[in-house]
Order: structure tokens, then sequence, then C-alpha cells
């Protein structure tokens, strides 16, 4: 049993060491853009329009362009149990959305970027953005947090990989590739 302990001492660690060595940031290639949302519940990138999000929160139902940070408020129409949101703005086709009710958002782009969550220090967590098919574990250095912070409903990329996005429970923060 002490052996198991000292393994998992050691495990420990390694993992806060790496997580240590990450820089901090937005990603080169890169443009960051947050939004105030207030009681922000579920987000969803449009298949259709991938620049497009739609974002529910206490304030309603939004459309956002990604590109512009244009925001267009819409009727609600949302299902929580089949987390599925639809705007007349997106040709009413059904969104999948992700947030509290749970759900979740592509963690990866065809490009080869990927988005992890890691909670060294918890409750704190911690969106880790791996380019090129790096990864945090084995090269810490090529990767970047770009979030640290507490509730973090959602994040991911959208289906053309351009713009991914990072919701908690306040904010709404746009990551987009520049040109």
């Amino acid at each position: 049993m002490i052996d198991l302990m000292r393994a998992e001492e050691r495990n420990r660690k390694k993992l806060m060491d790496l997580a240590n060595q990450i820089p901090r940031g937005t990603p080169p290639g890169w443009e960051r853009n947050t939004l105030a949302v207030g009681g922000l519940m579920y987000i969803g990138f449009s298949e259709r329009h991938p620049q497009k999000l739609i974002c529910i929160s206490s304030q309603g139902q939004s459309v956002i362009d990604c590109k512009t940070s244009e925001k267009t408020y819409c009727k609600e129409n949302f299902n929580e149990i089949d987390l599925e949101a639809y705007a007349e703005e997106l040709e009413d086709a059904a969104i999948r959305i992700a947030g509290e009710g749970g759900g979740g958002l592509r963690h990866f782009s065809k490009e080869g970027n990927s988005l992890e969550r890691i909670s060294p220090f918890w409750p704190r967590e911690r969106i880790v953005f791996m380019p090129d098919f790096h990864s945090w574990y084995s090269t810490p250095s090529a990767c970047r947090i770009v979030l640290d912070d507490y509730e973090i409903k959602a994040y991911g990329f959208s289906r053309c990989g351009n713009y991914f996005v990072i919701a908690t429970s306040s904010d709404l923060t746009i990551f987009t590739k520049a040109n």
C-alpha cells in the first residue's frame, strides 16, 4: 500500500511539473476575443455556418458571428433533453449544444489542433491548446494554457476548425484563426 501511495505521489508531482511548463496566452496564429454573458448555460456551433455560434443564457438566446463578434438576439428555442437549439437565423437547423446539462463540442480540428481540460489546482480548471498533434504530456512548451478559470461550462472547435470557444458561467472566449 505504501508503494502505491509513493507511486501516486511521484505521478502527481510529474504531472504538476509538466503543467507548470505550459506557457500561457493566445496561441500563435490565433486572435482572442472575450464577451461578457451573464448566466451562460449552453453554446453550440452551426454545422452549416461554422463561424456562427448559438449562445443560450439568462439574457436569452443569441447567435454570435465569431468572425465579427456581432451578436443577434433571437427567439429562444432549445431543448435541454435532446441538447439541441434552433434559430431562424441559422435556417432552423438543429444545433447540438453543450453546457450545464451535458453535451460536448469537438475537442479537435482537422489540422491536428486539440483542446484538453486539466485541473491540477481544482476547483480551478485550465484549457490547454495543443497544436499540430502535440500533447502537453510530451511537449508542454509547444502548447498554451488559453484559459485558467472556475466553472468551465463547455469548450470546443467549430466544424471548420477556424474557431474555438470556451464558455464559463459569465464569459464567452472566442479564438479565431488569423488570416
